[in-house]
């Protein structure tokens, strides 16, 4: 909302923490939730985006409005977006006790996480992935990067230098 310039109020809730308080916006205690002026809430991110975008308007919309920047950007956003569920589960899998956990599963999900940041990292060069603008593409890509790095995957931990590495820190 900040990057589209549209005025909003954060509330810092965690969902396992502040459960009750999270459900007066959110009935599934699901976050992100957004609740609108007029009072209905969304809670699935892909929604949020849509009626950012609509509130927002083209000129600044994060997403391409047609054509090949268009295509490209839902590429690498389809990428991202399958990653991160990978990311999520080998956490939920570290959490579990040493003698409960399924090595192969830790290392599957990891397998197709690297495999999906090293799409990204080709698709990544000096600039925006699409249309030297800010997309929806790099701020998934820029979210990947960093949550990859808390499991130390080798894509994230040996090549300090990648194009991942420097969009996510001077962007």
């Amino acid at each position: 909302m900040k990057l589209l310039d549209i005025p909003f109020e954060h509330l810092n809730l965690n969902a396992y923490v502040n459960k009750e308080e999270v459900r007066r916006y959110s009935p599934m205690g699901k976050v992100p939730a957004l609740v609108l002026g007029n009072g209905e809430s969304l809670i699935d991110s892909a929604g949020i985006i849509e009626v950012l975008h609509e509130m927002a308007g083209l000129a600044k919309a994060l997403m391409p409005p047609s054509g090949a920047p268009r295509l490209k950007a839902l590429q690498l956003l389809g990428i991202g977006l399958n990653i991160y569920p990978k990311l999520t589960a080998l956490y939920d899998e570290s959490l579990r006790p040493k003698s409960h956990q399924l090595q192969s599963a830790f290392e599957g999900l990891a397998e197709q996480a690297i495999i999906g940041l090293k799409l990204l990292e080709a698709q990544t060069k000096d600039g925006w992935l699409v249309d030297n603008k800010l997309s929806q593409a790099d701020i998934m890509a820029v979210v990947c990067y960093q949550a990859s790095a808390g499991f130390v995957l080798p894509i994230t931990s040996t090549r300090k230098t990648s194009c991942l590495a420097a969009l996510s820190s001077v962007r």
